[in-house]
């Protein structure tokens, strides 16, 4: 017994020897342990005498302060519920997985529980710490010792937790899982071939429907990832990392808070094969291919989850001022200009008792429906400096008022694709009429259906297999994604009429409607056309009504939808609509025009939409940010503003 005393105290000198001062990360790290103190020197004497695992146990004590995971009655209830419907339920469908979800999110906001957060610090216990180390070291020894630095290990395979979900003892369920897939690759002659051979033989297989929740959702254990089928991106990401880590490969979690010009943000997986080498991917992805699917997707700012504290983070993760939960973690590295090209951006701020009294200044995004912050900046005076913007986005300086409410710090600008700013102060002398045709970007997507159009022709015939017909009308390239209306100069009455897509086309339209001599609708009997629509594009949704259903064919050519009318009849207008997003100026619906004034989006006008699908509004202020709002309904609505006589949307 006197023996154990003696050499228990030698360790302890040697612990206080090895943090070599009060003010050591180690030394900090250990006070701020509290009772959970013996467990963690408990691991650095298990490693005494290994100089390697000595050193990771030290990287991550050091750097446990920074982490934790909410916990609460309502959390519970989350995690026990996915975990039953996951279990008992492994292959239904997609929409029986989405309803889960909101049944189970809804009964958990019911339940009034308050939230605590579990610190890493204060609750790792020891056996869970030295497995997860040795687990770790084991896969790195046996694959990858020389492939990448021990700092390289340290910061992206050994860490324990990705984000801030409750630590779980995921590694070696993880391994039984991956390992044997990777297994033959070991003996590869190239290591080079096992890193993508690996990553290729377990990135694939995964069921990848993304579900979007409608209110908060916790962060998963990395365990119970492994039973969940659907997910929101967040979640899939953490599994990705997971499993990379667990067979030795180095991977992260980046982010961006939200994109630059729609709403939401996203997180991915980010593969870092060597120091200085790295891949963002999904699921069932190929290397290099995440952002190919998103082509139009702006980047405003771009993150990557560290288990490691940043000292860069310091000052504003540990302000006693107002910031968002975003920024009050120190384990943030800014990768933006790894992903694109980017901007440092000096800003120029209101000078007002709110701004003036701020330590903080931050740069927010339009997120469809208000403004989300994405980066800060400390103020310098009237200034504020900001760094590895993404470019072509329009930001606006924000800062947090005294009842934590954020308020504008400073005019909204364009950070043009060139890294030049365009400031959008609204000039009230100088107004202009605008001709508006949507409320929401008009994508390349959106641009590709309208061509889609380009060639299509509308025939009549009396023949019912059309080898009389009599082409009345033909589009031309129309470039705006709304309805449309042709008239006809031709004589007889018909009682066959069909739409005849062009080749290329896979028959795309949303909506014909057939007008008689007297401009009314023509009534219909009957609806044929030609064979292999898809299931979910059948040619009757040419006709239903439902501008956002669309005759669609699985083959691309030869495509055409008919009807047959009660009786023979004369068209004088045919009126068409592209397959589109439902987002252009609708009839009947009420629609209200705002410009940002400095301050807050101010009215200009109140308009009804109308047959056309266009809108003309007087009085706009010119240089302004505008932003069109629809009462009636929807939520898709994006800040533009107008230039040489088009919507330009940011």
């Amino acid at each position: 017994m006197m023996k154990d005393i003696i050499i228990y105290n030698i360790y302890i000198a040697w612990v206080i020897a090895l943090c070599s001062s009060c003010n050591s990360p180690l030394s900090q790290a250990l006070d701020e342990a509290g009772n959970n103190r013996s467990e963690l020197e408990a691991v650095l004497e298990h490693y005494k005498n290994d100089e390697l695992k000595l050193q990771a146990a030290r990287f991550l004590i050091e750097n446990m302060d920074a982490h934790y995971s909410s916990q609460s009655e309502a959390i519970d209830t989350f995690y026990n519920n996915i975990d039953s419907i996951f279990t008992k339920y492994k292959w239904e469908s997609d929409g029986f997985y989405n309803y889960a979800y909101d049944s189970i999110l809804i009964k958990m906001s019911s339940i009034k529980a308050v939230e605590t957060k579990r610190v890493d610090i204060e609750s790792i216990k020891s056996d869970y710490l030295i497995a997860h180390i040795d687990s770790a070291f084991k896969v790195w020894n046996q694959i990858w010792a020389g492939e990448y630095s021990f700092e390289h290990f340290c910061n992206y395979v050994l860490p324990y937790r990705v984000g801030q979900e409750p630590v779980s003892d995921w590694r070696k369920a993880y391994m039984e899982q991956y390992l044997p897939r990777v297994q033959h690759l070991q003996n590869s002659q190239f290591n080079y071939h096992y890193k993508y051979g690996s990553y290729s033989a377990i990135n694939q297989w995964f069921h990848t429907a993304v579900y979007y929740p409608k209110e908060s959702m916790p962060e998963f254990p990395l365990n119970l990832l492994l039973k969940v089928r659907v997910g929101n991106c967040d979640s899939y990401a953490s599994r990705n990392v997971a499993q990379m880590r667990a067979i030795g490969l180095p991977a992260a979690k980046d982010f961006t808070p939200q994109w630059g010009n729609r709403s939401m943000g996203h997180s991915w997986a980010v593969l870092l094969p060597e120091d200085d080498l790295a891949f963002p991917f999904g699921q069932n992805e190929r290397l290099g291919d995440h952002f190919f699917a998103r082509p139009e997707h702006k980047l405003p700012k771009v993150f990557r989850q560290t288990f490691k504290k940043q000292p860069e983070m310091y000052d504003i993760a540990y302000s006693d001022e107002k910031r968002p939960e975003l920024f009050q973690s120190p384990c943030l590295m800014d990768v933006t200009s790894s992903y694109i090209k980017t901007s440092d951006v000096d800003v120029s701020l209101f000078s007002n008792p709110v701004v003036d009294n701020r330590e903080w200044i931050y740069l927010a995004v339009f997120n469809n429906q208000n403004w989300s912050i994405v980066h800060y900046s400390r103020r310098k005076g009237e200034k504020a400096h900001f760094m590895q913007m993404g470019r072509g986005i329009v930001y606006l300086p924000v800062c947090y008022a005294s009842n934590e409410q954020i308020v504008p710090a400073g005019y909204p600008f364009i950070l043009n694709t060139d890294g030049t700013t365009h400031i959008l102060r609204a000039d009230t002398t100088q107004l202009k009429r605008i001709r508006l045709t949507r409320k929401y970007t008009f994508s390349d997507w959106l641009k590709t259906l309208c061509k889609r159009t380009w060639g299509g022709k509308f025939q009549v015939a009396d023949k019912e297999d059309f080898s009389d017909s009599l082409t009345i009308a033909t589009i031309d390239s129309i470039t705006e994604s709304r309805f449309h209306s042709l008239s006809t100069n031709y004589t007889g009455k018909y009682r066959y009429f069909r739409y005849l897509s062009p080749n290329g086309s896979h028959g795309n339209m949303a909506e014909v409607e057939m007008y008689d001599s007297v401009g009314v609708r023509a009534p219909v009997k009957n609806m044929f056309g030609a064979r292999y629509a898809t299931r979910d594009g059948n040619l009757e949704r040419m006709f239903d009504g439902d501008v956002l259903t669309c005759y669609n064919r699985d083959a691309a050519d030869d495509g055409w939808a008919a009807v047959e009318f009660e009786q023979p009849v004369h068209l004088s207008n045919i009126r068409f609509l592209p397959r589109n997003d439902d987002n252009f100026i609708r009839e009947g619906e009420n629609y209200q025009l705002f410009y940002w004034d400095g301050n807050e989006w101010s009215l200009i006008k109140e308009m009804e939409g109308n047959r056309d699908g266009v809108l003309h509004f007087d009085n706009v202020p010119d240089n302004a940010l505008l932003l069109l709002h629809n009462t009636t309904k929807g939520k898709e609505e994006r800040i533009f503003t107008y230039e040489n006589k088009k919507q330009v949307w940011w």
